[in-house]
């Protein structure tokens, strides 16, 4: 008994101290790690224009050029379905200066969609901005390549969407034989 009592004044202090130590250490849960990033949920890919460069439209009737994703097909109409929620585009900002890259052989893009994820995109587009008084409304825009996987514009494919993951689509343009306006 006075072994340990001598045991105890010694090294009181340090058992204490590494207790003390032991019970923070067991508690802090991964300490000051940052909060994990949630995984993303997008469609990316590659826009070919057939031709390159050289294939594209003048420069005065061309402003913006984006892809754009509708959860039903036909799509009822291009802005009510962006204000509905039933569309989502690229870039995510409403500028006439925020578009693809223009007049190149090829653009990548990301879509990506934020808290309101769909089961599916049942239209994937690219579509181009030519007059720019009729920005809101249908006519002022132009469909220019549609995501398909037969080789046929006039049959859009379906992609299924699963949260937390990015999506490969890549669309091919050809500005000589545009696909079906829809709209």
């Amino acid at each position: 008994m006075r072994y340990i009592r001598t045991i105890l004044q010694r090294y009181g202090q340090l058992l204490a101290a590494l207790a003390i130590t032991l019970i923070i250490a067991i508690s802090c849960d991964g300490g000051l790690r940052p909060p994990e990033i949630p995984p993303v949920t997008s469609i990316s890919g590659t826009v070919r224009y057939v031709g390159g460069k050289a294939s594209w439209p003048r420069r005065d009737s061309v402003w913006t050029v984006r892809v754009v994703g509708f959860k039903q097909f036909p799509p009822q109409d291009l802005i009510g379905d962006l204000l509905q929620g039933r569309a989502f585009f690229t870039p995510a900002a409403l500028q006439l200066d925020s578009t693809l890259q223009l007049f190149s052989d090829s653009a990548r893009y990301s879509l990506v969609f934020g808290d309101s994820i769909p089961q599916s995109i049942k239209y994937l587009c690219v579509a181009m901005l030519t007059d720019t008084t009729r920005l809101l409304t249908t006519q002022g825009w132009r469909v220019i390549g549609v995501y398909n996987t037969s080789g046929n514009q006039a049959q859009p494919a379906t992609i299924a969407i699963t949260p937390g993951k990015d999506h490969r689509a890549d669309i091919t343009v050809d500005f000589k034989n545009p696909p079906p306006q829809p709209f």
